[in-house]
């Protein structure tokens, strides 16, 4: 889902500082999200990410930097809260209400009419598979209740949405929905979306690019592969040879610095799989092809497989001291 590059920022921070006291909890963070983009904002427990997302969306004052927000200064709430849909990660329900009412009530928060807000609360609860049922929210399931929030997000039809955990508590099934759904949402209307999760397979299919915090700081972003790029995980590869073949091919390979680790298979005679450097995975593979084809061994399969984004994921967080 790639961005235009001529699209223009929905967020836009720049050395965004947040404290608790002495404590730094966000240290000048800088991020851009354009119109129509799904972007992810990962880290641990802990690297700030909430605090940045409450500074954003007013809930907190930043000790340093500045931010716009669907063009709309952080000192300018009004007008920035009457723009943004926010779902965090836990939220209350009242037990009694039905869903419509629920969303017609947040509806009319927002300045619609009580006929728009009704409509409009009908199109999501549509739009997010829950029907116009008149069951009451006390009857919600915990995943009924996650799609109804993020329909109350919604139901400004914000210019940025922050969601925090948006699937929690739905089934693989549901996940899967509701994760298509959002990448809908940011083609066809232009939204912006800041996702926060540790489900980082989601983040994979759905986000444009990704930034990862952890203690505070901001350690990189980029697209997907981009990070996984920049955290210099090794990547795995398969060479295939004729078995007998196998020792002259580990001979030759066992002198290039660009492989890291190779080991025979043994349920696959002729196969050697191969860890390869990522900080030449560019040339690694070729290096690895050259030498076999210039000593005339036939290479009957390579296959690379590229590092996952949770292995950069922990591979940047560790080294920071992060993760222990």
């Amino acid at each position: 889902m790639p961005t235009s590059t001529n699209t223009p920022n929905r967020l836009h921070c720049r050395g965004l500082t947040v404290k608790y006291g002495e404590y730094v909890a966000a240290d000048h963070i800088d991020l851009d999200v354009a119109a129509g983009e799904v972007f992810g904002l990962l880290g641990p427990n802990g690297a700030g990410k909430t605090s940045v997302i409450r500074a954003l969306t007013t809930i907190i004052r930043p000790a340093d930097g500045t931010a716009t927000v669907a063009g709309a200064d952080l000192s300018d709430q009004r007008t920035l809260r009457q723009r943004i849909g926010v779902l965090p990660e836990s939220s209350g329900y009242p037990r009694s209400q039905t869903g419509l009412s629920y969303l017609r009530f947040y509806g009319e928060l927002f300045g619609l009419s009580r006929a728009e807000a009704g409509t409009r609360a009908e199109q999501l609860l549509d739009q997010f598979g829950l029907g116009r049922t008149q069951q009451r929210i006390s009857h919600y399931s915990r995943g009924m209740r996650q799609r109804l929030g993020l329909c109350r997000a919604m139901i400004n039809a914000p210019e940025v949405l922050f969601l925090d955990e948006p699937t929690l508590g739905l089934d693989p099934a549901g996940k899967e929905d509701v994760v298509r759904r959002l990448a809908d949402i940011a083609v066809q209307d232009g939204t912006a979306i800041v996702l926060c999760t540790h489900l980082l397979d989601e983040v994979e299919r759905v986000c444009d690019r990704v930034a990862i915090m952890a203690a505070g700081r901001l350690l990189t972003t980029g697209t997907v592969d981009e990070v996984i790029d920049s955290s210099a995980v090794p990547r795995t590869s398969r060479l295939r040879v004729n078995p007998d073949d196998v020792a002259a091919a580990h001979e030759i390979l066992d002198r290039l610095d660009v492989v890291e680790q190779m080991q025979f298979d043994n349920a696959r005679p002729g196969d050697l799989d191969l860890r390869l450097a990522s900080v030449t995975s560019p040339t690694a593979s070729s290096q690895v092809l050259t030498a076999i084809v210039a000593a005339q061994i036939e290479i009957r399969a390579f296959e690379t497989d590229r590092a996952s984004l949770n292995e950069a994921f922990l591979a940047l967080t560790t080294a920071t001291g992060a993760i222990s």
